[in-house]
């Protein structure tokens, strides 16, 4: 299912892992020698070793790259389009989300890292519906099940699975079995051990250090083909891919941590890329980008890496003529949490830009039948600002997935799941749905590429993301906010 809601704390087994160093106050521990020399350059340079300095600096990495140096990437946009869900003839059309994992699987060598909320790939995991739908689903479970050839050899590939801890709602059975047939490892993880409430609700899939998955497809059949998803499937980008890949080892370490409380992330899982400083990356062969990966909560955001809540607040206040989102939820809200708390930073940022600079807004949120009519009244507060006599333009619409008799019987299927976000400079596509709690205590990863002044080709990346919104905001299923 697209979304479960709060799961039930549960202990993990403590296995090896990469583990941060620290004290008993819970600090980096450095080497004495470091500690002679820091002595040394105090006497030396005096009061000018406090000056501030910019903190990236401080860091430069083991692998002796500079950050100026530019690295090729091939990305593009892979989508789960619903089963009865059509576009006229033209309209833009892009590799599915099944397509784009079985690549994935095709291309591994070495190593599959997965990170996940919960696992439904196999028809049984939905009792009660006979639909043949489900297929595509199987034929991923079959797959990775393979690896472990049942038990009597190893391994082909490494397969790591780091999943949100299991619940009565979401058993995770299919992880299971991979685990018993020998053809994954699996940690759990409690986010609320850690945060007091959570999950881990990334969707990424890492193979060999050079390619990765991320978007908002869940390891679910139904994301496959009953669920419209958008994500990106990135190949032969080495640099990204080992950035993106620190994040999946902090999960890993918290899914073999016997501890409840976060560490301090020690060097191996910094970063040199982020918001101030991003990766130069030369996308498809046509167009020079900025990229960076973004995580959320901030603890989880290790030293140098953008806050996810960070990336979308800059991404909206650097648009200079529009801001196109597609998200599930939208809520200026923390929402799971017994009482409400307001939670106003998406939503301010979004009626500076329409108010203040005249950016227009366009907000495309799903409506299916576990939406909470609520919604309607902070989407209404924003979009009753608009204006033709004060240039304010802010535009809501309400995607609704067409559902027949027989995908009526198919649970917490047919709705828009995507969670993207396009301006005139920047692709944005997240994990997360756009309510506080996302950003305050459940896990998500956000990749953001920006097009610079030397970008020569009109069909980019970011293009096909605003055709993508387009396609979908003037279709028959979008419909105006009542």
């Amino acid at each position: 299912m697209p979304e479960y809601k709060k799961l039930e704390n549960q202990d993990t087994d403590v296995e090896s892992a990469p583990r941060p160093v620290q004290d008993t106050q819970g600090e980096p521990r450095p080497a004495a020698q470091m500690v002679t020399v820091s002595l040394i350059m105090l006497l030396f340079l005096g009061s000018s070793y406090f000056q501030p300095r910019p903190r990236l600096h401080q860091y430069q990495g083991g692998r002796g790259h500079g950050l100026h140096q530019k690295y090729d990437c091939n990305i593009q946009l892979v989508e789960s389009i619903p089963i009865g869900l059509t576009y006229p003839e033209g309209s833009p059309k892009f590799l599915s989300t099944y397509e784009a994992w079985q690549q994935l699987l095709d291309s591994a060598k070495t190593s599959l890292d997965i990170a996940s909320f919960y696992w439904t790939l196999k028809a049984e995991d939905t009792p009660g519906v006979k639909d043949n739908s489900t297929q595509p689903g199987e034929d991923i479970f079959a797959r990775l099940l393979a690896n472990g050839n049942g038990g009597s050899r190893s391994p082909r590939i490494k397969i790591r699975i780091a999943q949100s801890e299991p619940s009565s709602v979401s058993p995770n059975l299919n992880t299971k079995l991979l685990e018993s047939a020998g053809a994954a490892e699996v940690v759990s993880i409690s986010f609320p051990k850690y945060f007091g409430s959570g999950v881990l609700h990334t969707k990424l899939w890492v193979v060999d250090d050079e390619h990765f998955y991320l978007g908002s497809a869940n390891m679910d059949w139904r994301a496959l083909t009953q669920v419209k998803e958008m994500g990106v499937l990135v190949q032969n980008c080495r640099q990204l891919t080992l950035d993106v890949a620190k994040i999946f080892s902090e999960y890993w370490y918290l899914g073999n941590s016997a501890p409840s409380k976060i560490p301090n992330w020690d060097w191996s899982y910094r970063t040199n890329f982020n918001l101030q400083q991003p990766m130069q990356l030369n996308v498809n062969k046509n167009t020079t980008m900025e990229g960076f990966l973004s995580s959320s909560p901030p603890p989880l955001s290790a030293w140098g890496r953008t806050n996810d809540l960070d990336a979308i607040l800059n991404t909206i206040n650097s648009a200079i003529t529009y801001v196109n989102i597609a998200v599930m939820d939208y809520y200026p809200l923390i929402i799971y949490e017994k009482n409400h708390h307001y939670w106003p930073f998406i939503d301010d940022a979004l009626r500076r830009a329409a108010v203040e600079r005249g950016v227009a807004v366009k907000l495309l949120i799903s409506w299916w039948k576990h939406s909470n009519p609520s919604e309607d009244k902070y989407l209404k507060s924003l979009q009753d600002l608009a204006s033709k006599k004060d240039n304010v333009d802010i535009q809501i619409r309400r995607f609704i997935v067409p559902t027949d008799a027989s995908q009526e019987n198919i649970p917490f299927g047919r709705v828009n799941h995507n969670k993207y976000m396009v301006t005139d400079r920047v692709a944005y596509i997240g994990t997360s749905n756009w309510s506080g709690d996302y950003f305050t205590d459940t896990a998500g990863i956000g990749l953001v590429l920006s097009e610079t002044h030397e970008t020569e080709s009109t069909n980019t990346l970011r293009s096909d993301l605003r055709n993508v919104f387009e396609r979908d905001w003037n279709s028959k299923y979008a419909t105006p906010l009542k």
